[in-house]
């Protein structure tokens, strides 16, 4: 039965996974009988789900005469059933309008805050953790411009665009005795001497430079830079994971909530996702963090050209409703990246 399954035993297997998605609890054969209306007869369910679990798509709890789904069962569920191929998302839904109106108004200079906003609708509609993950700058990447804008008194903001088309905001607190005409002077400057330049060149450059004016103005000017920017993650709706039977053991549910914290992986995790392209669902032992071995991750990333500017994903139990979820991931893997293609200049450098 290795390989391709034939109907019989691909009808009691989606109806198997389809049944403990649904309760959570193993599933026996009279289920499966009465419940999905399969014409075989519950003997012949019970010896179809044996063959199953003897080649690892089923296995059987001790306190239960039902089965559930493994990690190799939930993988072949999930690549044969019709809501994995690319479906037309109707135009009409609450999210297709949603990103009608953001991404009509959005702007590349807001790519987070863009992500966030469509993420938290997408927890909210799935019931399930949304991850927003954009990487920080990195040295090889070169400046493309460079802007400094007084924002009162006492603050400036920083825009700063790379040539990955990456685009970086932040504001930070003018020093006091300081004169914003001065440092939006030496922002000019760094703008026309330093365009097409890598950030650690210029970084260094800006070190020697600001010897002669103090610590005050290195530092400043350290933040504006976005020198070694780290990485930014948003979460969304994690509270959920509280409220399902699988993560009612403390210890479970501290291990995941561990991963959260800990940016750099999660960060390794979606890098290495870019090269796939399109929707990437890593199911159970196929995620590479211990911690997140209990769930499902499915994700998409968002490039333009060949460069990775972030991602977005979902996270829920391994028995995720991947009927729903899979669909709005390609739904959204297509607008936004088409969005991007259509608003950042088209970029090719490599990601390596």
């Amino acid at each position: 039965m290795s390989g391709t399954l034939d109907e019989r035993s691909w009808s009691v297997l989606h109806a198997t996974v389809t049944g403990y998605i649904r309760t959570a609890v193993p599933v026996g054969s009279r289920v499966v009988n009465r419940v999905f209306g399969l014409s075989y007869s519950p003997a012949t369910i019970r010896n179809v789900m044996a063959d199953l679990e003897e080649e690892g798509y089923l296995t059987h709890p001790h306190t239960s005469a039902g089965r559930v789904p493994t990690a190799k069962g939930f993988r072949y569920f999930v690549d044969n059933s019709p809501f994995s191929k690319q479906m037309d998302f109707p135009d009409s839904s609450p999210l297709a309008s949603f990103l009608d109106v953001v991404l009509d108004e959005a702007s590349p200079l807001d790519l987070l805050e863009v992500l966030s906003s469509i993420m938290n609708l997408v927890a909210r509609m799935t019931n399930y953790t949304a991850i927003v993950m954009q990487p920080g700058t990195r040295n090889e990447e070169r400046l493309l411009s460079f802007e400094i804008i007084p924002v009162g008194e006492k603050h400036l903001l920083a825009i700063l665009v790379t040539d990955t088309g990456a685009v970086y905001k932040r504001t930070v607190l003018l020093p006091e005795g300081f004169r914003s005409k001065e440092i939006i002077y030496l922002g000019d400057l760094l703008n026309t001497s330093s365009r097409n330049s890598p950030l650690s060149e210029i970084w260094e450059k800006l070190v020697g430079e600001m010897e002669v004016l103090g610590e005050a103005y290195r530092e400043t000017f350290r933040h504006l830079f976005f020198h070694h920017r780290t990485p930014e993650m948003k979460l969304f709706r994690t509270s959920r994971f509280a409220e399902m039977p699988e993560f009612s053991d403390a210890s479970v549910l501290h291990a995941i909530m561990e991963v959260f914290e800990e940016k750099a992986a999660l960060l390794e995790i979606f890098e290495d996702l870019v090269a796939q392209g399109g929707v990437s669902v890593q199911i159970g032992s196929e995620n590479p963090i211990p911690g997140l071995q209990p769930c499902t991750l499915v994700s998409i990333p968002l490039v333009n050209g060949d460069v990775w500017l972030g991602s977005v994903g979902l996270v829920g139990p391994v028995r995720m409703q991947y009927d729903q979820v899979i669909p709005i991931m390609q739904y959204l893997s297509g607008r936004l990246n088409l969005w991007i293609e259509k608003t950042l200049p088209p970029n090719s450098h490599s990601l390596t």
